[in-house]
């Protein structure tokens, strides 16, 4: 079966996969401006691949969906226009079929959204770049002056005034001010406050502030609700507008999480996180008890297959959530290897990325996810809070592999009454350690995957009657007969590109972050380090950093989530080397507390040496003699020669002047021949060394 996204290139074309299963195929021409669909037999690919009228090729599109839009940008504000026109059509598969397409796409222009040009814009882009968000970027790289806010001095920006009377005014930084202010206090706070009633009152503050101002020439409603739209997004406006019942109840944050709104495997993922119920002691210490671990499972709606996990001491947080979405990704073989657990690669078939994943609100909110959307193309659902209920597959799982463990470990946490009957420490128990953990859920996943009858799993109507309800099964049934659309990217990439994000500062030290300093190679040669001004980026530049290793970060030349840069410490911060970025905020923490610590007495000494050398100026000043019947030039005449004869007394003065111990007796000499008394005492050279040289 031919792997969805995949390209390949023929003589005068290329062409994308969309969809496909074991028959048929259906791709598109990535060059063609009038390019649609088309479809094609399974076997006419592979024939064409055998005669090699066609090959596989990298995506050429890749680089430009893999760049992350600045927030509020015009490509950010044009890619999600886009992106709402088009997104509750492309992920249903009769969009690839000519007959039902125009049906289709009326019921989008019935909404006034878009016209049917522009519709078909949109698919034909989103098609033809790869089936992400990121695929409706504008093409501004060919532009010039790409993301530059355009100033007009001493004129009004926009269209002249018809009707109104006045020119108006542009929008300064102190109306910004007073718009948020009023939207802040009066519109999102004040419930029953309309919009126009928030201008009304902007209005006022307005001209209270600029009384010589026209009133024609104050920011018009236009502005203010321009100003509005551009700066706070609509579900932060309707949550804080709302009250939280109304909200909660009935505003929902997700249309369904059934297994018949999944389209096959990939369609949907759950992801959710428990404290496993037993104890775990020290790998290099089994003396020591380390406590409980958390354990991660991500769980395709679709087949019930087990797709990532994670098993850890992180708790449940973006850090181990993002761990858990890589293994995704990860190559499963590989991964049982480092525990000693040989697998087929057909035992564990799901590397790769979902369309969606739904998660609790909590760690999947934030700039965080906002890669995982933008760049490949994966959907993030979080459920309501209190609705637990809505990712019941994986809640359900979590209960099924705790009771497969508990009976034959040691360890287990037991019912608190229990242990106030008998006064026993369950935890002295605890004899495994996180490797021997990790290996009892890995097995239990593979016997999950391969041999758990899902005896209460409701079929699809075209689902056969011999399908064993198997998860491994239905995930082979459905990406045979289905959409099995995994997307696929970069192990090191997706790693790479989950990580937190920050804004990092240049010097001629290195890369600085939290205080740390790193270098690259790539960096170097680019002139970054040279003492010279220009020579590095002024505004810094874009960094991913593993919190739990300090060692090196990810640095992103030109925001691209495709390329990186590998940055190590250097040696100025080599007392950071094996740390994690918490023992660095740690530790930088400390010494910041304990500098502001001694800053007074530092202070004070650094005032009492000023009193000191002033006191000494002054003193020297007093045996100053008068010096007034001399020349300046006869003072200034001889100063080689002072100089030398100070010298000299110097000389005299801190010369070392060792004396010879008087009390001190000399050792025994015994004599070699008994007849003769010789004298072996050292000899006194005082005179050869010391004494006047000899006239001739």
């Amino acid at each position: 079966m031919q792997q969805i996204n995949q390209v390949y290139k023929s003589l005068k074309n290329a062409y994308r996969i969309l969809w496909g299963d074991n028959r048929q195929v259906i791709w598109i021409d990535i060059k063609s401006t009038k390019a649609l669909p088309e479809i094609i037999s399974h076997q006419q690919v592979e024939a064409m691949l055998v005669d090699e009228e066609i090959k596989a090729i990298d995506d050429p599109y890749l680089d430009d969906v893999m760049t992350l839009p600045e927030e509020g940008s015009s490509e950010y504000i044009k890619r999600e226009k886009a992106w709402e026109v088009i997104k509750n059509i492309v992920s249903n598969p009769e969009i690839f079929d000519p007959k039902k397409r125009g049906k289709i796409i009326k019921g989008v222009t019935d909404t006034k959204k878009a016209s049917k040009q522009t519709v078909y814009r949109y698919l034909r882009r989103y098609w033809q770049r790869g089936q992400v968000k990121n695929a409706l970027l504008p093409d501004y790289k060919f532009s010039g002056a790409a993301g530059g806010k355009r100033k007009r001095k001493g004129l009004k920006l926009g269209r002249p005034r018809e009707i109104q009377s006045g020119i108006g005014s542009n929008i300064t930084a102190d109306d910004e001010r007073l718009f948020r202010l009023v939207i802040d206090t009066i519109y999102l706070k004040k419930k029953e406050k309309t919009f126009a009633g928030s201008y009304r009152k902007f209005f006022d503050l307005a001209n209270f502030n600029n009384p010589d101002k026209s009133l024609y020439d104050l920011p018009s409603f236009d502005q203010f609700r321009y100003f509005f739209e551009r700066e706070y997004k609509k579900p932060d406006v309707i949550k804080k507008k709302e009250y939280s019942i109304i909200y909660q109840k009935d505003i929902k944050a997700l249309s369904s999480t059934s297994t018949y709104d999944v389209l096959g495997p990939g369609s949907r993922y759950q992801i959710d996180a428990t404290i496993a119920d037993v104890y775990l002691i020290s790998e290099r210490d089994r003396t020591k008890i380390v406590g409980r671990p958390v354990i991660y499972f991500i769980i395709d709606v679709f087949s019930r297959m087990v797709t990532g996990l994670y098993v850890g001491y992180e708790g449940p947080s973006w850090i181990s959530a993002m761990m858990a979405i890589a293994h995704t990704a990860e190559d499963k073989v590989a991964y049982c290897k480092k525990f000693g657990l040989e697998i087929e690669p057909d035992d564990w078939p799901t590397q790769g990325l979902p369309n969606a994943i739904l998660a609790d609100r909590g760690e999947m909110l934030g700039k965080n996810v906002e890669i995982l959307s933008a760049a490949f193309g994966v959907r993030i659902e979080n459920t309501p809070p209190y609705r637990g209920d809505a990712k019941g597959i994986v809640e359900r799982y979590f209960r099924t592999i705790q009771e497969d463990f508990k009976p034959y470990v040691d360890g287990v946490v037991l019912k608190e009454s229990t242990k106030k009957r008998g006064g026993y420490d369950y935890r002295l128990d605890a004899k495994l350690s996180l490797y021997d953990f990790t290996e009892i859920i890995i097995e239990s996943v593979i016997v999950h995957n391969n041999q758990l009858l899902l005896e209460k799993y409701d079929r699809e109507p075209e689902m056969p009657a011999d399908l064993p309800l198997i998860p491994i099964h239905l995930w082979k049934w459905g990406v045979a007969n289905r959409t099995g659309k995994l997307n696929q990217f970069p192990e090191d990439i997706v790693k790479i590109n989950l990580l937190p994000h920050k804004k990092a500062t240049i010097s001629e030290l290195g890369i600085k972050l939290f205080g740390c300093f790193y270098t690259c190679t790539e960096a170097i040669k680019e002139g970054w380090f040279d003492r010279f001004k220009g020579a590095r980026p002024e505004d810094g530049v874009t960094v991913a950093y593993d919190p739990r290793n300090a060692d090196c970060i990810y640095l992103r030349p030109k925001n691209n989530l495709n390329k990186f840069w590998i940055c190590e410490l250097t040696d100025r911060s080599r007392r950071f080397r094996g740390s994690s970025f918490w023992d660095v905020w740690s530790q930088t923490k400390e010494e910041k507390k304990t500098t502001a610590a001694l800053k007074p007495d530092s202070i004070l000494a650094h005032s009492k040496l000023e009193d000191k050398i002033e006191q000494i100026g002054n003193r020297a000043s007093e045996l100053q003699p008068d010096t007034s019947y001399m020349s300046n030039q006869s003072r200034t005449t001889n100063i080689s020669e002072n100089k030398k004869t100070e010298k000299e007394i110097e000389r005299q003065n801190s010369a070392f002047n060792i004396k010879k111990d008087e009390k001190a007796s000399p050792a025994k000499v015994i004599p070699l021949h008994n007849n003769e008394k010789e004298n072996y005492g050292y000899p006194d050279m005082t005179n050869d060394l010391f004494g006047e040289d000899d006239e001739s």
